[in-house]
């Protein structure tokens, strides 16, 4: 049925009243799926507007003003049952905040820039530290963690939350190393307003040997920042005489395709695969520092970078079954481009697509996939990451004895003892 004429046919089933907000908003989204869904999964857009129309009828029976509210829980069901991870609904607020994440705007709010992994045996277990924070700038570090507060010894997580929750200077009684050997340290930091995004970090963990590195990718999310950023933090490596990097994307969520094409980039020298939608083809990849495109919707171009890295180290990368999208773009890139060990669990399965936002009339959005990305010779790239040595992410077992065994595992990968 043609595309006009279903979406009359979805229009009958909701009754006459056309112009309500919750009616129009729904066959907004079908429309908007109809014409740019570029995924694998076998979406019938006909019957999907016919069962959730009927819904939606139901909902709204008897109320021929029937609102937003009404029409984003059908929406948000309608887009669930496509089954296709890349593809989803995003609420006005959450829309906004992903917007304010990709543009790179964040909350002035002061803070401490440390997210948390998890209250584990009386320790909590800081997972990341932003670069320039508060934290940061007193000494904290990835994997730190965290057993006392001013002297005093926790009892949650929440329990730690409202222990820093102030102003005032706080003293952290932090860990760090493997159990029997570590560090006891003690630091003192007061939450500051924030202006940088989340990028990259460079570290040493404790108890590595000398000119070990870790790269911590939270995700790709800043146009031109994140990619320049690791090179950046690789030409500092090498400054400080890096034998090896482990690349860390545990729970890196993906981002912009220009990041996830400049960053690995700086390990594997030049690379091409490809991007397509229903209507054009556009190269995706590296050369001698310039990234090669971007997805056609993207106003972002491709860019040039000023002083791009070449590491010729030793290399290695932890994945987990949170990396996603261009976080698996990564990982198979240095996998196939430049034989990087992968080191973790099989990724989420959504790196053989790409997806984009359309706005919805209400301050809503869909995510939708609209491109393939596909080997040079035409054959799609799979659809998750496997790594070459399998073993599941612990926090728990990093917060107890300060060992990460997918780090110990990929050094003993690297022959690094």
């Amino acid at each position: 049925m043609p595309l006009r004429n279903w979406i009359v046919a979805a229009a009958l089933l909701l009754g006459t009243g056309l112009g309500s907000p919750a009616r129009d908003l729904l066959q907004e989204a079908l429309k908007l799926l109809e014409t740019h869904y570029f995924g694998y999964a076998p979406a019938d857009f006909k019957a999907l507007g016919e069962r959730y129309g009927r819904e939606l009828e139901q909902i709204c029976a008897g109320n021929p003003d029937c609102g937003h509210e009404a029409g984003r829980s059908v929406v948000a069901r309608l887009v669930r049952g496509i089954g296709d991870g890349h593809t989803y609904f995003l609420t006005p607020e959450r829309y906004r905040q992903t917007l304010d994440r990709f543009s790179g705007r964040v909350d002035p709010t002061p803070v401490y820039g440390i997210s948390m992994a998890g209250y584990f045996d009386g320790k909590v277990l800081i997972s990341e530290v932003r670069p320039q924070s508060a934290a940061d700038l007193a000494g904290v570090r990835p994997f730190d963690r965290v057993r006392a507060v001013n002297g005093e010894g926790l009892r949650s997580l929440e329990d730690f939350r409202a222990r820093i929750d102030t102003d005032q200077p706080v003293r952290l009684s932090l860990l760090r190393g493997v159990q029997g050997a570590e560090q006891q340290l003690e630091l003192t930091l007061r939450r500051q307003p924030y202006t940088l995004p989340v990028l990259p970090t460079l570290y040493v963990p404790g108890g590595v040997p000398e000119g070990v590195f870790v790269l911590r990718i939270p995700d790709f999310a800043v146009y031109k920042q994140v990619g320049p950023r690791v090179h950046a933090l690789v030409r500092e490596a090498q400054a400080k005489g890096a034998k090896a990097i482990v690349i860390d994307l545990r729970g890196n969520s993906g981002g912009e395709e220009t990041e996830c094409e400049s960053a690995p980039g700086a390990f594997v020298g030049n690379f091409a695969l490809e991007m397509r939608t229903k209507t054009a083809a556009v190269p995706f990849g590296y050369a001698d520092g310039a990234v090669l495109g971007n997805d056609p919707k993207d106003p972002n171009p491709p860019y040039r970078l000023e002083q791009p890295a070449r590491f010729t180290g030793k290399v290695a990368a932890l994945i987990d079954r949170f990396t996603a999208s261009c976080g698996e773009i990564m990982a198979y890139v240095l996998k196939e481009f430049g034989k990087v060990p992968l080191i973790g669990q099989r990724t989420v399965g959504v790196m053989n697509t790409a997806t984009e936002f359309w706005p919805l009339s209400d301050g809503s959005a869909i995510a939708i996939t609209y491109v393939r990305t596909f080997k040079t010779s035409g054959e799609p790239l799979p659809e998750f990451v496997t790594p070459d040595v399998e073993m599941p992410y612990e926090p728990e077992v990093i917060a107890r004895t300060g060992r990460d065994p997918m780090l110990e595992k990929a050094l003993e990968v690297l022959g690094i003892r």
